[in-house]
């Protein structure tokens, strides 16, 4: 198994707008939070904007 590492000519930057309506503080920026580094997606690499 290889490890796989980002380019930077292969990172796509994308918006995301979130409503916040009814919902707590505290767990919507937890997961807001690991949305902005990118670890939701399965080529998450810690040291590039992915």
């Amino acid at each position: 198994m290889k490890t796989y590492t980002a380019k930077p000519s292969e990172i796509e930057r994308k918006w995301f707008i979130i409503d916040a309506t009814d919902l707590v503080l505290g767990r919507l920026s937890s997961e807001v939070a690991q949305i902005l580094r990118g670890k939701h997606k399965p080529t998450f690499t810690p040291h590039m904007d992915t």
